[in-house]
C-alpha cells in the first residue's frame, strides 16, 4: 500500500510538472506570436507605399464580386480570374478580401487585410509543424527567426494571390499531421484527413503552380502513409474524393483551355476558358529544352539561397529572403536530420512528419524545373521549409555547443533590427516607384477635377504594360464594374459619358 501510495504521488508530480510545462510553452509561443503580429500591422497599408498592378487587379475583381457576384468584365463568380485579357490570375485571394470590403469598405489596409491574418496564422502553423518534426523548442527557435524573416514579414504586408499558396500549403500539412496522430479511444481525429484535402484543393486557387505540383507530392505521402499503415484504404479513397470535389472546376478550366471549348456557367460559379492566354509559356511542358530546364533549376536554387531575384516588391537585395547567413543553418539542419535517419537515432513519432517535409521540398523541385525562370514570388513554396531546417541547424549548434546561443540570437537580432530600420525607412522610399505612389497621387488628384473626359498615360513606367494604367485608374476612381462594361453610365452617383468615352 505504502508503494501504491508512493507511485500515486509520483505520478501526480510528473502530470503537474507536465501540466506546468505545457503551460510555460503556450505563454511564450503567445508573447512571441503577439509580438509577431505587432510588428507586422506596425504602419500597416504603408510601407509599401502606393499599390502595386497585381494587387489592384486582385483588389477591383473583389470590389466588383462583392457588389454584383462577378469580376470586372461581368463573369458569374469565376474559378479562375482573367488578368490582363491575355493571361490569368488566381481567385482565392479576391474572394477572401470581400468580407473585408463589404464590412470595412475599399481601401489599400482592407484588401491588405487577408494576407496580413493568413500570415500570422501561418506562423502559428509553423510551430505546429515544427513541433511534431523536431520538438517544441525548436519549434520556439522556428517560430522566432519566422517572426523576423524578410521574406515572411514583406509578403504578410501586401497583396498578391501566389503568396497565399505557401500557407495554405501549410495549414494543409499540419491538419494531415493533426489526423494522422492517433488518440487512443477516440476516432474524431481523423476527420483532420479530410478538413486537409480541403486546403490542399485550395492550394489550386490560390497559385495554378499547385496544379501540377501538389498532386504528386499527396501521392508520394499517400504512398509512404499506406506502406507504413498509418491511414487505410477507405481513408484513402475518401481523401481523394474529397480532393477532387474541390479541385474539378479548376481541372475543368484548363482542360476546356486546352480542348478550345467554351466556358461552363453552373449555377454556382463559372468555369472559364482562356483561349487567348499566354500563361502556358510559363511551364517548361509547352515548349521543352534541357537547356530551359537546366536554367530553371539554375535560377530556383540561386533565388532561394543566393538572392537572384532581387525585384523590390519581393526582397530587399542585401538581406536575401531568409538572411544569407541562414543557408549555414540550412545545411546544418539537414544534414543533421539525414544523419539521424541514417543512423537510426530518429524517434518514430517524427518519421511522418520528417517525410512529409522531404516531399515538400521535392514539391519544391518539381515547381523549380517546370515553371520557367522560377523568381521569387514563383518559388514562394520553398520558404517554409528553409525556415524548419535553419531552426532545426541553430538548435543542433546549440545543443552541442551551449556558448553558440549567445552569438546566435545577436546575430539574428542585429540582421533583425537593421532590417525593420531598412524597410521602414531606405525602402519605403523606394517602393513609392514600383508601387505608383506619383501616379497614384495624380490619379486621385484627377479625380477630384470635375471634367467630361480623362487622358491618362496607360504605361507608368514606361515598360510596354500598357493595361497597368488601366487597372491602377479603375483602383484609384473606384469604377463602378457595371459602368465599365458599359452596362450604365451611371458613375459617383451621376450620370456620364460611357466609360469608353470618358477614358482615354
Amino acid at each position: 500500500q505504502r508503494m501504491k501510495f508512493t507511485q500515486t504521488i509520483t505520478g501526480n508530480k510528473r502530470i503537474k510538472t507536465q501540466l506546468e510545462s505545457r503551460k510555460t510553452e503556450i505563454f511564450l509561443v503567445a508573447v512571441i506570436l503577439l509580438a509577431a503580429i505587432f510588428v507586422r500591422a506596425y504602419h500597416f497599408g504603408a510601407p509599401p507605399i502606393g499599390v502595386h498592378q497585381d494587387e489592384a487587379m486582385a483588389a477591383v475583381d473583389a470590389k466588383a464580386l462583392a457588389e454584383y457576384g462577378t469580376d470586372r468584365y461581368g463573369m458569374r463568380y469565376p474559378v479562375h480570374f482573367t488578368a490582363w485579357k491575355n493571361s490569368q490570375m488566381s481567385v482565392f485571394l479576391s474572394y477572401c478580401m470581400v468580407p473585408f470590403i463589404k464590412i470595412l469598405g475599399f481601401s489599400t489596409v482592407t484588401i491588405r487585410l487577408p494576407l496580413l491574418i493568413t500570415s500570422c496564422l501561418g506562423l502559428l502553423a509553423l510551430y505546429l509543424f515544427t513541433r511534431q518534426l523536431a520538438g517544441k523548442w525548436t519549434a520556439m527557435i522556428a517560430l522566432l527567426f519566422g517572426m523576423i524573416c524578410p521574406w515572411h514579414y514583406m509578403q504578410s504586408r501586401w497583396s498578391i494571390d501566389c503568396n497565399m499558396f505557401p500557407h495554405m500549403f501549410l495549414f494543409a500539412v499540419c491538419f494531415l499531421l493533426s489526423g494522422l496522430h492517433r488518440i487512443e479511444g477516440k476516432k474524431w481525429n481523423r476527420v483532420f484527413l479530410y478538413v486537409s484535402m480541403v486546403f490542399f484543393g485550395l492550394c489550386c486557387y490560390c497559385y495554378a503552380v499547385s496544379d501540377y505540383s501538389v498532386p504528386v507530392f499527396l501521392l508520394a505521402v499517400a504512398i509512404y502513409l499506406l506502406k507504413k499503415k498509418q491511414i487505410n484504404w477507405k481513408e484513402f479513397l475518401g481523401c481523394i474524393a474529397v480532393y477532387a470535389v474541390i479541385v474539378l472546376p479548376e481541372y475543368l478550366s484548363m482542360l476546356i483551355t486546352v480542348m478550345g471549348k467554351e466556358a461552363i456557367e453552373t449555377p454556382l460559379f463559372t468555369i472559364p476558358s482562356f483561349q487567348d492566354s499566354v500563361r502556358g509559356e510559363d511551364v517548361l511542358f509547352a515548349n521543352f529544352s534541357w537547356y530551359q530546364l537546366k536554367e530553371n533549376l539554375v535560377c530556383m536554387i540561386e533565388t532561394v539561397f543566393f538572392g537572384r531575384d532581387q525585384a523590390v516588391p519581393s526582397t530587399i537585395a542585401k538581406f536575401g529572403p531568409v538572411y544569407y547567413v541562414t543557408d549555414i543553418f540550412f545545411l546544418i539542419g539537414l544534414i543533421t536530420v539525414i544523419w539521424k535517419l541514417n543512423k537510426k537515432k530518429l524517434p518514430e513519432k517524427y518519421k511522418s512528419p520528417v517525410f512529409i517535409l522531404f516531399a515538400w521540398m521535392g514539391l519544391t523541385v518539381i515547381i523549380g524545373a517546370i515553371t520557367r525562370y522560377p523568381v521569387l514570388h514563383r518559388i514562394n513554396i520553398a520558404f517554409y521549409p528553409v525556415i524548419i531546417l535553419a531552426a532545426v541547424g541553430m538548435a543542433a549548434c546549440i545543443q552541442k555547443w551551449k556558448i553558440t546561443a549567445i552569438p546566435i540570437v545577436a546575430l539574428y537580432g542585429v540582421l533583425g533590427v537593421t532590417f525593420a530600420a531598412t524597410y521602414f525607412g531606405e525602402w519605403a522610399d523606394l517602393s513609392r516607384i514600383y508601387y505608383y505612389e506619383p501616379y497614384l497621387n495624380a490619379l486621385n488628384y484627377a479625380h477630384t477635377i470635375e471634367c467630361d473626359e480623362y487622358y491618362i498615360d496607360p504605361d507608368p513606367l514606361g515598360e510596354g504594360e500598357y493595361m497597368v494604367g488601366q487597372i491602377l485608374t479603375m483602383y484609384c476612381h473606384q469604377i463602378d464594374d457595371y459602368y465599365f462594361q458599359g452596362v450604365s453610365n451611371v458613375q459617383d452617383g451621376r450620370k456620364q459619358l460611357p466609360y469608353a468615352e470618358k477614358y482615354h
